[in-house]
């Protein structure tokens, strides 16, 4: 229930901003989508090429974790495949130098990048660490920074003397000789950055967002994105073409979207696929590319679960009721949240639907950040709870809760925040996944969408800690009233909550992948 009374980073300009959605307009008739020429399926944590690629397909049998990287010999007769663990797989004429496979890591790997002569490799974790391998030097890393968003990609330089790292906000790191170029860290974007390719001089990069959006750098020239289309699923990588004239996008479907001279050699589109794909990686002198594809959905993904109030919370008014301030006023640091008639607590819901959705996330191959993990103590606060999951660096969050409503009103109301300062940047993704979480719990659930909470179904909201401080997207839903006799029988039941749990898994996993699980 949440009832009130009372880094190295720039902004990209405006006119950049503008003028990017502009071509892009003008650019859509570049996009190209088609099907697997050899029309079969391919199998998880597998490669798939198109063109006229020196080596073909293959398939890591049974990893430790799921395949989430790939990286290119020089000549391109090789290639080697990192999984979320930091296991390292070679083929063709990639040697095999060593790996993080047998390290604890404080974070799964998200990419890696290869030497220019190919004798040695990085990786790079969602925290920022990296790990060199052969004659890959270490420059440096964000591994010991308070990152404000996770890493999701890498680019080495051409002479292999330095990187960049990006982040999920758009945020660029550079290191060696690699020159900092300009960011999108700090402007409010409509996606989420995934991903990063160097201009084939080293002068520059172009960063890709999930829904296609393309921000160029230094003399990496733009070429047109998707960012003005409705995607089928959101965009997981890209690559640049071997003079720079040009880039592919891929989709987690496999559909591959080409602009300026980067030639269309095909897709995965439409076809049925064991898991979304994860990167791409192209041939050298343009020859063609390869797909990468995963398996659990939901690998390297970190999730929030924030299962409001607590279980003791009710013994503890001396620390419950201190005001904390929620970034537009004030709100007691916790309550005891609500109860149905027959004393099942809101508190005791809240954490039995978070368990289960933890549960289905994990099965998915994410992470899970949880605020707390039973349901026998007290708070933390609401400002707390916000902090745990955005140092979490999640890439999407929800707050789990039932509304002490009124007694005549039924449903589940989902809450999205509005901007006012720290959530600004991620306002827009929120929204998006609030349609999600309405539609998926709707479709889910036998809990009808509130008749006295929002406007079919969501209502944005300013006074919560919860999503006035999140820098990750974030919604929280009432999953029902608990003063109403119909809905409290079936918050009541463990069967509806496992089937809001499965609501909002799927939910979570549409957002992120396109698709559901």
């Amino acid at each position: 229930m949440h009832r009130l009374s009372g880094s190295r980073t720039v902004a990209v300009p405006a006119a950049v901003i503008v003028a990017a959605s502009l071509l892009s307009l003008l650019s859509a008739a570049a996009v190209t989508l088609g099907a697997d020429p050899a029309g079969a399926t391919p199998p998880p944590n597998s490669v798939v090429p198109f063109g006229s690629t020196a080596v073909g397909a293959n398939t890591v049998d049974n990893p430790n974790a799921p395949v989430v990287g790939m990286a290119v010999t020089p000549d391109g007769g090789g290639y080697w495949l990192t999984g979320a663990d930091g296991g390292v797989f070679t083929y063709g004429d990639a040697a095999f130098v060593g790996s993080a496979g047998g390290l604890r890591l404080n974070a799964p790997v998200v990419a890696m990048a290869a030497t220019r002569d190919g004798a040695g490799y990085w990786l790079v974790a969602r925290d920022g660490g990296v790990f060199t391998y052969g004659d890959a030097a270490f420059f440096g890393s964000a591994g010991s920074l308070s990152l404000d968003a996770p890493i999701v990609g890498m680019a080495a330089t051409p002479d292999g003397g330095g990187y960049w790292l990006v982040a999920s906000d758009g945020g660029v790191f550079s290191y060696g000789d690699a020159a900092f170029w300009g960011s999108a860290g700090g402007a409010p974007l409509n996606a989420a950055v995934v991903g990063m390719a160097a201009a084939p001089d080293g002068a520059g990069y172009w960063l890709v967002a999930r829904d296609g959006g393309v921000f160029s750098y230094g003399d990496a020239a733009f070429w047109g994105s998707a960012g003005s289309l409705r995607l089928d699923a959101p965009v997981v990588g890209m690559a640049a073409t071997a003079g720079g004239n040009g880039y592919w996008l891929v989709a987690s479907d496999g559909g591959v979207f080409t602009y300026g001279g980067a030639p269309y050699e095909g897709s995965l589109g439409g076809t049925a696929l064991p898991g979304p794909v994860v990167a791409m990686a192209a041939a050298p002198g343009d020859a063609g590319y390869w797909l990468v594809v995963g398996s659990k959905p939901l690998a390297g993904k970190v999730v929030g679960i924030d299962p409001g109030h607590n279980g003791l919370n009710y013994s503890a008014p001396g620390v419950i009721d201190q005001p904390v301030f929620n970034g537009t006023g004030t709100e007691p640091c916790d309550t005891t949240g609500t109860a149905t008639d027959s004393g099942y607590t809101e508190a005791a819901f809240n954490f039995a639907v978070a368990a289960a959705l933890r549960s289905d996330l994990e099965a998915e191959g994410a992470s899970v950040v949880l605020t707390r993990p039973d349901n026998d103590g007290v708070g933390p606060c609401v400002t707390t709870r916000a902090a745990i999951i955005n140092q979490g660096h999640a890439d999407v969050a929800v707050d789990i809760h039932a509304d002490g409503g009124p007694a005549g009103g039924r449903g589940f109301a989902v809450l999205e925040p509005v901007p006012v300062g720290p959530n600004d940047a991620v306002v827009a993704p929120s929204r998006s996944f609030a349609t999600m979480v309405r539609d998926q719990f709707a479709a889910g659930t036998a809990m009808p969408i509130s008749d006295y909470d929002g406007v079919g179904g969501i209502e944005p909201r300013s006074d919560l800690a919860g999503l006035n401080l999140t820098t990750v997207p974030k919604v929280l839903i009432e999953c029902g009233n608990m003063r109403n006799g119909a809905d409290a029988a079936l918050l009541e039941s463990p069967a509806f909550q496992r089937a809001a749990a499965t609501a909002l898994a799927q939910a979570v996993t549409v957002f992120l992948t396109g698709r559901p699980g």
